[in-house]
């Protein structure tokens, strides 16, 4: 029995050892794993914080120049108005026909319209009547007279058809168009039907107007020395929230995309007249 027991004893002892040895074994492995995966996580992590490290220059460039920008644009924006600038911008506006305050000559009281056209209609004017007080400050309509001596005297030249965009003045051209009166060949019935009706005479006008559109102003001055220079021009197209669509180093590249005529394009961007679609199109500052 007691051999037995001892042999027993020894069966044990040697179930010990194998089981530490593997479990020795296993600590071995988990610190090999360990020694293994510690260095790839930290790697990792290098990568990422690397990443993160870009991503965050890349922002803080992009920041820094839209700064840069916005700085430049806001000290274009403040240089004071040549008055050249301010003719150009009375001449833009009048074709633009946007708002405009309307004042009454004889109560002095102003009316204010979205546009040039509701104001013909409300106050029951011609627009022309409208662009030649702004243009000229003349207190007489002329339009009509010139418009109905054109008529009369069958002139087919644009220049004096289109009067407002004359290098004369509406008074010059009336002048001119009643000295036609006596040169042109005709009848003298018809002489002196001309010169009888009094569409041939000044309207005395009722109102004064000045333009507000502070839109444009604004716009003027934001891109003023790309308006005003030659060469090209770089053109953004951008949705609703001003984001950025497309960059064209180009007018004609615009136009191309637009599928529009260049001079369609200028006229656009001149007048701050730039819907495309839900789009728009803008002068790009990025070259600023």
């Amino acid at each position: 029995m007691i051999k037995n027991f001892i042999n027993r004893v020894k069966n044990l002892v040697e179930q010990n050892k194998e089981s530490k040895g593997h479990v020795e074994l296993i600590d071995k492995n988990k610190e090999t794993i360990q020694q293994t995966t510690v260095p790839d996580i930290c790697e990792e992590k290098v990568i990422k914080d690397k990443v993160e490290d870009v991503k965050k220059c890349s922002q803080e460039k992009v920041k820094s120049t839209e700064e840069k920008v916005e700085k430049k644009v806001e000290e274009k924006i403040q240089e004071p108005l040549t008055e050249e600038d301010k003719e150009y911008i009375k001449d833009i506006k009048i074709k633009r026909g946007q708002s405009i305050k309307a004042i009454d000559v004889y109560t002095k009281e102003p009316q204010i319209f979205k546009t040039h056209k509701e104001c013909s209609k409300k106050l029951k004017i011609p627009v022309q009547y409208i662009q030649e007080n702004l243009k000229y400050g003349y207190t007489d309509y002329l339009g009509e007279a010139i418009n109905y001596l054109s008529k009369e005297l069958k002139l087919s030249s644009e220049e004096e058809i289109n009067y407002l965009e004359n290098t004369k003045t509406p008074s010059q051209i009336l002048s001119l168009l009643n000295n036609k009166i006596f040169t042109t060949k005709m009848s003298e019935s018809k002489r002196d039907e001309i010169l009888c009706n009094e569409k041939i005479e000044p309207i005395k006008m009722h109102y004064t107007f000045e333009c507000i559109d502070e839109e444009y102003d604004d716009y003027f001055k934001k891109y003023k020395s790309i308006i005003k220079r030659g060469g090209k021009k770089k053109i953004e197209l951008v949705d609703k929230k001003g984001e950025v669509i497309e960059i064209f180093k180009s007018l004609d590249e615009c136009a191309t995309f637009i599928n529009k005529e260049k001079n369609e394009v200028v006229y656009m961007l001149k007048y701050n007249d730039n819907k495309v679609g839900r789009n728009e199109i803008r002068y790009s500052l990025r070259n600023v």
